[in-house]
Order: structure tokens, then C-alpha cells, then sequence
């Protein structure tokens, strides 16, 4: 357990560190990995709350990559009008343009130098269109409504290829909450490198 941690925390250091050249980037991972193990060593138990506490020690991957670059002389990307861009497409591009203004969004997620590739992960796939499916369950489109008049008065409504109305419901509240919070998690993590710049 606590070596899978060390192990995400490194893979963590690496996507901060991907600005610096590779020869930089292995010395610096393997002098952490290093200063990690002997660090590991001292501790009793192999046990997740004393791996935590060294990993806290050591420092947040944002902030040790920022502090390499400054030291390397190398300066970050901020972010601006693509990520700011990016961050309205992704939610409701699909709804603004039907069919084109996610994918703008998604396109520029993928382009910008800000986001790691998991985070890119993230942003692209825990709900793709935004809240463009959400609208569509919403508005009941996939159900096919049939009407049944007799001596031109209606006398029932029937719909078919909809949801339960509880299934629906649970399946419109995650397409909604989704990208909500894929957003968020994005503009935060643009917002805490930021802060560190």
C-alpha cells in the first residue's frame, strides 16, 4: 500500500517536471527517490500514515518542480486565454455549439502546457460533451412519444426508450455533476501551479 503511494507521488513529480530537460528531470526524480528510501528506512512499519508523512516532508510535486525551475532558469507556462477558454468549452461548449464547441475545448485542453496529461485525462474523459448529454436526457430526446386520439380528442401518451424515471434521474445528476466537477478539479490545479509561479 504505502509503496504504491510513493510510487503515484513520483509519477506525480514527474508530470511537474515535464518542463525540464530529461537529463534534469532523472537526477532530480532519482535524488527524491533516493531522499524518499532512506527516509522510509528510519520508519518502523511500512504503513500508509508514516509513508504520508514522510511524502509530506519531502513537499508538494508543484513546488518542488517550481523551485527546480528557478534554480534551472526555466520559465513555466501561465496561464491565459487558451486555459480560460478551455475552461467555458469543456462545460457548455456543447450546448453553445452543438457538436463542435467541446470538442474546441477539448482540442485545447489537450494543446496547453499547463494541464499534466493525467489531468488531461481527467478533463477529457469523466464526462465527454459536458453537459450537452445531460441537456439531451433532459429533454427527453431518445424517447419516441406516441399519442392515441379518438374522435380527435387525445386519450393517452405513451413514451418509449426513455429511463426509469429513477435510473434517469441518478444517470442526470452524474452527467451533470461530472462535469461540474472535472472543471473545477482543472481550474484548481491551473490555479495552484499559478500560485506557485
Amino acid at each position: 500500500m504505502g509503496r504504491g503511494t510513493v510510487e503515484h507521488y513520483l509519477q506525480d513529480l514527474e508530470e511537474e517536471l515535464r518542463d525540464l530537460p530529461p537529463s534534469r528531470r532523472r537526477e532530480l526524480l532519482e535524488e527524491i527517490r533516493e531522499h524518499i528510501g532512506a527516509a522510509l528506512a528510519e520508519i518502523p512499519t511500512d504503513e500508509e500514515a508514516g509513508v504520508r508523512n514522510v511524502l509530506e516532508r519531502v513537499g508538494d510535486p508543484a513546488v518542488i518542480a517550481e523551485e527546480a525551475r528557478q534554480r534551472f532558469g526555466i520559465r513555466r507556462t501561465k496561464p491565459g486565454v487558451r486555459e480560460i477558454l478551455t475552461l467555458i468549452l469543456l462545460p457548455i461548449g456543447g450546448l453553445l455549439v452543438p457538436g463542435v464547441g467541446w470538442v474546441i475545448g477539448a482540442i485545447l485542453l489537450a494543446t496547453s502546457q499547463v494541464w499534466t496529461s493525467r489531468e488531461k485525462v481527467i478533463g477529457l474523459l469523466l464526462v465527454p460533451g459536458g453537459l450537452l448529454p445531460a441537456f439531451l436526457l433532459g429533454t427527453g430526446v431518445g424517447s419516441v412519444c406516441t399519442q392515441t386520439i379518438h374522435n380527435g380528442r387525445v386519450v393517452s401518451n405513451t413514451c418509449t426508450g426513455g429511463l426509469p424515471p429513477w435510473l434517469g434521474f441518478v444517470v442526470l445528476a452524474v452527467l451533470v455533476i461530472g462535469p461540474i466537477w472535472s472543471t473545477y478539479f482543472l481550474a484548481s490545479r491551473m490555479n495552484r501551479r499559478a500560485a506557485t509561479t
